[in-house]
């Protein structure tokens, strides 16, 4: 996979992300929050509880995380897709395990209170996070010796 296409790659997640951030991000507004319920109960398989109103806990923490999310979702569009197509291999090593502590922090909590079903969400999109960054180190250095 060429830089160019993995910094493509890369833009793609980051606006997944963003979206699913927006989405997320409305849950404290109780009037028009049905969009984050729905993803709230996707994650926590089976659906079961979309009708029930958010209790304040659990807006406040998706206020924060949607907001940490639309954060992660810039870093990879603004930062690691540019770094990607020059082939900036600290920047990618930084991103690789930034994404990586997010998945085991995330995972062990999802684990320890119970809900499986985020783990496998989560590691949906770990792969896809993770998958521009993984060989950048091959291709960089092909890609240097292509255009000598």
């Amino acid at each position: 996979m060429s830089l160019e296409l993995r910094s493509k790659l890369m833009v793609i997640v980051s606006v997944v992300l963003g979206i699913y951030a927006i989405i997320w991000g409305v849950a404290p507004y109780t009037s028009y929050n049905i969009s984050a319920r729905v993803l709230l109960d996707i994650l926590d398989w089976p659906l079961d509880n979309m009708a029930a109103e958010l209790d304040r806990n659990t807006k406040w923490l998706s206020a924060i995380g949607a907001g940490l999310l639309a954060a992660v979702a810039i870093f990879l569009g603004g930062i690691v897709a540019p770094a990607l197509k020059r082939g900036d291999e600290a920047i990618i090593k930084v991103a690789f395990w930034a994404i990586m502590a997010w998945y085991i922090i995330d995972g062990l909590g999802s684990l320890a209170v119970g809900i499986t079903s985020n783990v496998i969400f989560n590691t949906f999109y770990l792969v896809l996070m993770i998958g521009p960054l993984v060989g950048i180190n091959y291709q960089a250095q092909r890609e240097m010796v292509e255009n000598m």
